[in-house]
């Protein structure tokens, strides 16, 4: 017959959202010491280009110095806003330049020339990133388990997590050889400021080719009213509202990592505010560690 007692004196518990006291989750932006990975930590220069400020745990993209500034250290950095733009990711280990204040607690390189500490994709390197709760369906599985990277929020995703929005209209308008595109999507999208990249599907007609694809917001109002504009040559994309059956895709740029672990609500996240410029932490955050 087994005995079995209510008295555990070893069990531990976790209380949801706790991170000050438990610290059994993980901070964005910051690597696991490695001895021989630390040696391929690199610095860059905050790029005059950047769309937004760069902090720890997000894409980047990476690039030659124009001529002039060859004095800085390291190549230029920038948010990535595609895969074919990603070099590597950013951390805040070592990036004395990042600046916080009481206001926006998280460091940030918010400046041209700002100091970042990142590691190229290939390092070997372990880092911490914004996840999306549902990643937690891959624990048990495989590290190799396909991902997908939100360059718009910066959060690793799951493969076709948030497929397609709805478009309710794209109305576009010409003048002096560009055309600007004023996009109303029927349901909240992950675009947040100028700069983020949308993937437009679906429409009809003269120069769709031109239309469809990748794009980059150059207008914002809100998650569903914003603008982007094409360069091509007059009647080369018909006017006024678009015709199809209009969607932007989103969360389709498959990453290539492995994924190590997932730790849902008990991370601390950067929560970025495009309209104040502040970024603060959010201690009940998910994370993933990934392996770049």
């Amino acid at each position: 017959m087994a005995i079995n007692t209510p008295f555990y004196p070893y069990q531990t518990t976790n209380a949801q959202g706790s991170f000050s006291v438990q610290s059994a989750g993980y901070v964005q932006g910051v690597f696991m010491d490695d001895p021989a990975v630390r040696y391929a930590l690199s610095l860059g220069n905050l790029s005059a280009s950047a769309s937004s400020p760069v902090w720890g745990g997000m894409a980047i993209s990476e690039y030659i110095p124009v001529a002039g500034n060859d004095v800085t250290l390291g190549s230029m950095i920038a948010p990535a806003t595609a895969s074919a733009n990603l070099a590597g990711f950013s951390v805040f280990n070592q990036a004395y330049s990042m600046v916080g204040s009481p206001q926006s607690p998280v460091p940030l390189a918010g400046s041209t020339g700002a100091t970042v500490a990142y590691f190229r994709m290939g390092s070997g390197a372990r880092i911490a990133v914004a996840a999306d709760p549902g990643l937690v369906s891959l624990d048990g599985g495989l590290v190799s388990q396909a991902v997908n990277w939100d360059f718009n929020t910066q959060t690793l995703v799951p493969t076709g997590g948030t497929a397609t929005v709805a478009v309710t209209s794209i109305t576009s308008s010409f003048a002096n050889g560009v055309y600007t595109f004023a996009v109303v999507a029927g349901a909240a999208t992950n675009v947040t400021a100028v700069g983020d990249t949308i993937d437009v599907a679906g429409v009809t007609g003269t120069g769709a080719a031109l239309v469809n694809g990748v794009q980059t917001v150059t207008s914002f109002t809100d998650n569903t009213h914003f603008s982007f504009q094409v360069t091509a040559a007059s009647g080369a994309i018909a006017t006024g509202a678009l015709t199809g059956t209009i969607t932007l895709v989103q969360n389709t740029a498959v990453l290539p990592v492995k994924v190590l672990s997932v730790n849902v609500g008990n991370s601390m996240t950067v929560s970025f505010n495009a309209n104040t410029g502040a970024a603060t932490w959010n201690r009940q955050g998910t994370t993933a560690l990934i392996l770049i």
